[in-house]
């Protein structure tokens, strides 16, 4: 399966999935830096369509669909009996804890190519490499809300032909919350997904193991029970933290791997500071790259 046609599959399931749902503040601007689907084309981006891709992940109608790339359902391990509510509380705690990491997230992004982001919750800000196939891009999105709308500026370094660029761009207005239902995506923040497990909109869902270590799904309850198998959302059984997201139409293209890594000022500054080493020329912003 092609790009395209990743693409095309996703929109079909948001038509019929993701009417009057909740799109987080800042997943505008999100979208751009995990969208996961980008490829590196002679130091030049070529991005499919962004609302098929990043917007796709939120709800889909594909149910029942089995998880892929390393995450396998299986019984609950034996031992210490852990309830859903020890375990629901268990992953509250740690979701609050989230603005003392950078979170990292890694798909592939083409053939022999992949996507890491680094995101500092607490600034919004996300530093992108893309690396494989011969070639090396970096870029950082620094996001914010103002005026109803999305606002984000790009600063883009490509280290194989030794040019950067940098633009600003902004949504349109933010659409209303008519629903109260909050969306499942790559883009939800911890904080939103612990209050959706406080107001019983998610819910425990499979244990089963992720890279071979034991994990429990977070899935749909509440006004979206019936599309609880819609997206993949799995948390380490040991740390509670998320490990991996499996969203339509569930291939490995489609998987994104997620960790938490501690904060150190080393690690802030490279997510939260543009960095364009000496020497590089500066070129007009991608057309393409919106």
């Amino acid at each position: 399966m092609n790009d395209v046609q990743l693409a095309e599959d996703i929109r079909a399931a948001l038509d019929e999935a993701t009417a009057g749902l909740k799109a987080p503040a800042g997943s505008a601007a999100r979208a751009r830096t995990r969208s996961q689907r980008r490829r590196v084309g002679r130091g030049l981006l070529a991005l499919v369509p962004a609302a098929g891709v990043v917007a796709g992940v939120a709800v889909a109608a594909h149910s029942g669909t089995a998880p892929t790339r390393g995450a396998t359902a299986s019984p609950a391990p034996s031992g210490t009996v852990r309830t859903d509510a020890f375990v629901t509380r268990q992953v509250e705690a740690v979701l609050a804890t989230a603005d003392k990491y950078i979170i990292a997230t890694s798909a592939s992004s083409g053939p022999g190519q992949v996507t890491t982001s680094y995101l500092d919750p607490v600034t919004g800000t996300t530093r992108s490499v893309i690396s494989g196939a011969g070639d090396k891009v970096t870029y950082w999105i620094q996001t914010h809300v103002s005026g109803n709308e999305d606002h984000w500026r790009t600063t883009y370094v490509d280290y194989t032909n030794r040019t950067w660029w940098t633009k600003t761009s902004h949504s349109g207005r933010l659409g209303r919350d008519t629903a109260g239902i909050l969306a499942l995506s790559a883009q939800t923040t911890p904080s939103q997904i612990s209050k959706a497990l406080a107001i019983g909109e998610l819910r425990i869902g499979l244990k089963g193991k992720v890279n071979g270590r034991p994990a429990v799904e977070l899935v749909y309850a509440g006004k979206l029970a019936a599309k609880a198998n819609a997206v993949h959302y799995w948390v380490d059984a040991a740390t509670y933290r998320p490990v991996q997201i499996d969203m339509p139409p569930f291939t490995a293209a489609s998987t994104i791997s997620e960790s938490w890594i501690p904060k150190s000022a080393a690690n802030v500054a490279q997510t939260d500071k543009p960095h364009v080493p000496a020497g590089f020329k500066q070129v007009p912003p991608s057309s393409a790259f919106n």
